[in-house]
């Protein structure tokens, strides 16, 4: 009941969605991929520690938003003006509504991502080698968890008392710990010079 739930909930929120996403972001959200595209793989010729750009990328989509959301409402109030035989206030009313379908266009299609994330699980459920896979992930866990206790109880006791203790004074073991990694870079550095000085 949950899952067809889950896709009435789906199929309602693309519905709402469709149309305010298509006129309204759709144009803007094109139009940005292919400018930050651009710019992505300028940045990348030009640079020679970026791997993928894609910071460059998601920055100039952000700005490319920032000029073409407005700059469309404006194209779109214009075409209303010029093609249609809307009054003043019924074409203040439509331009004053660009924003609010936008964003709730927006976070329709956000809670229809929501969704299908949900819908994920169930869906690999019904298919056998991946329901065969998710049947042994608890005795894994279980085996895995068994291995990480082994392991804290060999290695643990070597730790002093950061194992032993309820409480530890971290600030103390980070002083002794400096302390002792100073000394022995003291004493190697002791013993490389005393070697140079041996085969002098």
């Amino acid at each position: 009941m949950n899952v067809v739930g889950h896709i009435i909930h789906l199929i309602f929120i693309i519905v709402l969605a469709a149309l305010p996403a298509l006129l309204l972001n759709l144009p803007v959200g094109l139009a940005s991929r292919v400018f930050a595209n651009r710019r992505r793989k300028t940045a990348l010729a030009a640079s020679k520690v970026k791997i993928k750009g894609y910071d460059v990328m998601l920055s100039e989509r952000v700005l490319c938003c920032i000029v073409l959301v407005p700059l469309l409402w404006l194209v779109y109030g214009l075409a209303l003006y010029l093609f249609t035989s809307l009054d003043g206030p019924s074409l203040a009313v439509c331009f004053t509504c660009f924003p609010l379908f936008s964003y709730w266009s927006v976070m329709a299609t956000s809670s229809g991502m929501s969704d299908v994330k949900d819908l994920k699980p169930y869906i690999m459920r019904l298919i056998p080698s991946a329901r065969r896979r998710l049947a042994a992930l608890p005795a894994r866990r279980k085996a895995l968890r068994k291995d990480l206790r082994a392991v804290i109880r060999q290695i643990g006791p070597s730790l002093g008392d950061i194992y032993h203790e309820k409480e530890v004074n971290w600030q103390m073991v980070t002083t002794q710990t400096k302390r002792m990694t100073g000394d022995l870079e003291k004493e190697l550095s002791n013993t490389v010079t005393d070697d140079s000085k041996k085969e002098k």
